[in-house]
């Protein structure tokens, strides 16, 4: 069973460097271009539709992971409760992902690093969320028989 939650680690942790990485990469090649304005007009077209779907992103995110939590039968076995998790958070962690990447390419395109502050938000969520052994146990309200299996 550690496997299972040592797999959705490594998929976190891909998915939180993947991001991280392609913002770093972003910003050394803008660094000497980059800019920070936060005028529509300036910044059109993709001011204020990737900011707004990077926030949507996260609230959707927070959503739909709780709203598949509370899908998941208490009754079902440890490995079938477990299978669920990780479809939850793979879909909630790419939410995430997704409105982090936008922004990135909206801050590569238009050198302004106003973008970077959506990214940086959608990628402290997906850090936060964090699959952990006690995170599990939290979320799942998992019992003394199955917490061993852990």
């Amino acid at each position: 069973m550690n496997s299972k939650l040592k797999t959705l680690q490594i998929i976190h942790l891909a998915l939180s460097t993947g991001v991280f990485l392609f913002a770093a990469v972003t910003i050394l090649i803008s660094k000497d271009e980059l800019i920070f304005d936060a005028n529509f007009e300036t910044t059109s077209p993709f001011n204020p539709i990737f900011p707004i779907i990077a926030l949507a992103g996260v609230f959707a995110s927070m959503v739909i992971f709780r709203k598949s939590l509370v899908k998941i039968d208490r009754t079902l076995s440890l490995d079938s409760k477990i299978l669920q998790y990780q479809t939850a958070f793979i879909v909630s962690a790419a939410l995430l992902e997704g409105g982090a990447l936008l922004n990135i390419v909206g801050c590569m395109l238009t050198k302004n690093a106003f973008f970077l502050i959506f990214a940086g938000i959608c990628l402290f969520f997906l850090i936060r969320s964090r699959p952990t052994k006690d995170k599990l146990i939290r979320e799942l309200e998992l019992q003394y028989p199955e917490t061993e299996e852990l």
